[in-house]
């Protein structure tokens, strides 16, 4: 549930055209939310079976998109060896 609601501001920031600083720090925070229900729901055993899939494919999106956004501060910067980095792990 966390999770979801800080991918609802991230969502809400990318639409308002926020900052790509605030962008990727949404980002980055969600798919560690993401990533922590993972863990949490590893161990339980009454879940549906596409809980899991579901969660580890939200937490790469989240992921490659706060790289996707920090590649462009990298850019602002004219940090271009980071921004190929971060583009290349996005």
């Amino acid at each position: 549930m966390l999770a979801q609601a800080q991918e609802v501001f991230f969502l809400k920031a990318t639409s308002d055209k926020m900052k790509d600083a605030i962008i990727a720090k949404l980002a980055n925070q969600a798919a560690d939310f993401y990533s922590d229900a993972f863990k949490q729901c590893q161990y339980k055993e009454n879940l549906p079976k596409e809980v899991l899939p579901v969660l580890a494919a939200k937490h790469c999106i989240m992921q490659a998109n706060a790289e996707l956004h920090q590649s462009i501060l990298a850019k602002q910067k004219k940090h271009f060896g980071e921004e190929i980095a971060r583009l290349s792990i996005a």
